[in-house]
């Protein structure tokens, strides 16, 4: 990863090792008492993004919000794998997201609506890996397991 991808953040130290994801869910009131604030919340974390842990640093710092404490890291933001209809599954094809079904009870949820990702939002589209007709809980078809990553805004 170059230095223009690098981003520099702190974690709470459950999240603090290689590979760890999360959602960036922005400064609450007990971090504007905190003397790293600024670091904590990165002016380059956008609010709703997904990022991945991809490296940690030896700085450890107390927080009012994490128990055990939390640690520097290094973060990029991570693809998130999504179902989207087939017409639209062509590499670094751009998106608008919307979810293909909104059943909350239905099992395969998490991929009409994964963490990280905003209806409406636009996306790119990384790699496309596979069929999902097969794996939809409600039959649907014509439906593919992709990865995406947000558009810059």
């Amino acid at each position: 990863m170059d230095d223009a991808e690098k981003i520099v953040t702190i974690v709470g130290s459950v999240l603090a090792h290689e590979g760890a994801e999360f959602v960036y869910a922005g400064k609450i009131p007990e971090c504007e008492k905190c003397k790293v604030v600024k670091v904590c919340h990165n002016a380059k974390l956008r609010e709703g993004r997904r990022y991945r842990v991809t490296a940690v640093r030896p700085t450890k710092h107390e927080c009012f919000v994490h128990a055990g404490g939390a640690v520097a890291v290094e973060v990029a933001e991570a693809p998130i794998t999504a179902v989207i209809p087939t017409s639209q599954a062509t590499r670094r094809t751009r998106i608008t997201y919307t979810p293909v079904c909104d059943d909350r009870f239905c099992k395969g949820y998490a991929f009409c609506h994964p963490d990280g990702m905003t209806e409406k939002g636009r996306y790119v589209v990384l790699e496309v890996l596979g069929s999902y007709n097969e794996m939809c809980p409600k039959g649907k078809k014509n439906l593919k397991l992709v990865e995406l990553r947000s558009v810059p805004t």
